[in-house]
């Protein structure tokens, strides 16, 4: 189980609902340019990142924190496991939205979080995400362990 993020191209007024909706009909292409430049900065952030290439498909992870970026056949997402909770919780959603900044800037795609059911540009406040999960971490009793 994971916090997701998606990244899609929105037309003029199209809703994030139809614009996700069509991510599968968008014409994508790999982004080799975009890619290295999204691992330096990631590693600059998050220190040390492992890389899988095995081209359409490009995967970066960092093991600390779990945040792993996935380039697939032109497409972009995000996502990190809900193995944290309280303040390690909220450093990882802000580096998690930070390295999404990343990807936004790099690639002009868009970032949605789905589970806010916002794009991340409006997300004013992490806190909500961690709400998540710090619930996740209640709903398996890991609240009271060191590294949950």
């Amino acid at each position: 189980m994971s916090y997701d993020l998606y990244f899609t191209r929105r037309e003029p007024g199209q809703s994030w609902a139809d614009a996700l909706d069509a991510i599968e009909e968008q014409d994508l292409r790999p982004d080799l340019e975009a890619w290295e430049s999204i691992v330096g900065h990631a590693r600059e952030l998050l220190g040390e990142v492992r890389v899988v290439e095995y081209p359409p498909n490009w995967e970066m992870d960092h093991e600390e924190t779990g945040i792993s970026v996935n380039h697939w056949e032109g497409g972009w997402e995000m996502s990190v496991p809900y193995r944290t909770h309280g303040d390690e919780a909220r450093r990882v959603v802000g580096l998690l939205y930070e390295v999404a900044s990343v990807v936004e800037r790099e690639t002009g795609f868009e970032c949605f979080d789905p589970q806010l059911g916002l794009p991340v540009a409006e997300v004013a406040d992490p806190g909500r995400a961690v709400e998540m999960f710090d619930a996740v971490a209640d709903r398996f009793g890991r609240r009271g362990s060191v590294d949950a």
